[in-house]
This record gives C-alpha cells, sequence and structure tokens, in this order.
C-alpha cells in the first residue's frame, strides 16, 4: 500500500462522513508542513501527516509539526487505513 491510498481514504472519509473538508497544505518557503488541513464543522482543525504503512515522520516534519502543537492544533500521523478509521471514530465520538 502507499501514502496516496492513506490519503484518499482520509479527504473521501472527512467529506462523507464529518462533512468537512482535507485540504492539501503546501507553504512555499517552508518545507516539512503535514500534507493536509482538516476543517471541520464548528471550527475544528487538524492536520494531518500522511504515511504508507509503517512510515512515520522525518525530523523536519517532527519540528514543524511540535511548532504547530506549540500554537494549539492537533498534528496527527496517519499511516495505515485503519488509523483513519480511528481518526474519523475519535472525531465523532470525542471531537477530538
Amino acid at each position: 500500500m502507499i501514502e496516496s491510498t492513506v490519503e484518499k481514504r482520509l479527504c473521501k472519509k472527512v467529506k462523507n462522513e464529518l462533512h468537512g473538508l482535507a485540504l492539501k497544505f503546501i507553504s512555499p518557503g517552508l518545507s516539512g508542513v503535514p500534507d493536509r488541513i482538516v476543517l471541520l464543522p464548528g471550527g475544528r482543525i487538524y492536520f494531518a501527516e500522511l504515511k504508507a504503512p509503517g512510515r512515520e515522520m522525518r525530523k523536519l516534519q517532527r519540528w514543524v509539526a511540535s511548532k504547530i502543537e506549540a500554537l494549539g492544533f492537533k498534528v496527527l500521523t496517519i499511516n495505515t487505513p485503519e488509523k483513519v478509521d480511528a481518526f474519523i471514530r475519535e472525531v465523532r465520538e470525542n471531537g477530538i
């Protein structure tokens, strides 16, 4: 399985099940930003770094994630279809 499979699943489930958007995040001049900004009803915002199964964030990505989290936003590493499902479930149940 490749990263794009995980990413497509996230985008589809955010749209269809949470009625939100999973926008591609590209920041010229700053490498290492998460792949997607997930915008949900009620003003909830999450950042998602998508990876192929078994892969983790690189050092620069972890550093950028720590800066985003220091501002109070949640940054998730999602690297399996099951983690996509867990994210959707947690948002529904707890509004993580």
